[in-house]
């Protein structure tokens, strides 16, 4: 689920103190800071993909937004996953083997990333639920271009050079196939390393 998008890297989650969050939340090593966005959403029909930038599944999932204030103008934001996937016929996304469409299975993840802006005054709620943004995927889709795509970073921030500043620090992506097929696969930035392990594949083909 690169662009977003991730088994847990040991030592990533850092509990942030009542004082400076106004809550228990963790942000996954944001550090310090005032938290001035904290939203969840539900995501339908996200497409996602794979080692060679192919479309592999269709994805449907929670995904929660916290924003720190770093300093004027520069922000940290830690996001948190949680859904299922349905494969899309062809590569799959360790690209070992091909794939049928239809396996289904879970996936979640987490993912850190820094930015500068400034934030929309006027764009509400700051915190809670936001509801349900069908993205309305293809396979044919470029990934964050897809017709109904939600882009929670320029609805509540500006940039005047089109967020050129963005950067994903780490993330950390683990799909795991439940039905019509089998695997684990994870997809994985820490360290500015980029790594995949497994892969999912059908049933009584590919690795065991």
């Amino acid at each position: 689920m690169r662009g977003r998008v991730p088994a847990l890297v040991a030592g990533m989650l850092l509990a942030l103190t009542a004082a400076s969050t106004g809550n228990a939340a963790t942000n996954l090593g944001c550090g310090g800071g005032k938290l001035v966005l904290h939203v969840h959403y539900r995501v339908l029909n996200d497409v996602d993909t794979g080692v060679h930038g192919n479309n592999w599944a269709f994805d449907s999932y929670t995904r929660t937004v916290l924003v720190w204030r770093k300093s004027p103008g520069r922000y940290c934001a830690a996001s948190t996953y949680g859904g299922t996937f349905t494969t899309i016929a062809g590569a799959s996304p360790g690209g070992t083997t091909t794939i049928p469409a239809g396996i289904r299975g879970t996936f979640n993840g987490q993912s850190v990333t820094t930015f500068r802006g400034a934030q929309k005054t006027a764009t509400t709620p700051t915190r809670g639920d936001l509801g349900t943004k069908d993205f309305q995927c293809t396979s044919a889709d470029t990934k964050g271009e897809c017709a109904g795509t939600y882009d929670w970073l320029s609805a509540y921030f500006s940039s005047t050079d089109n967020f050129k500043s963005f950067a994903y620090v780490r993330y950390q992506f683990r799909y795991h196939a439940t039905e019509g097929g089998k695997g684990t696969w994870t997809d994985t930035l820490v360290g500015r390393r980029y790594r995949t392990h497994g892969d999912i594949t059908a049933r009584g083909k590919g690795k065991p």
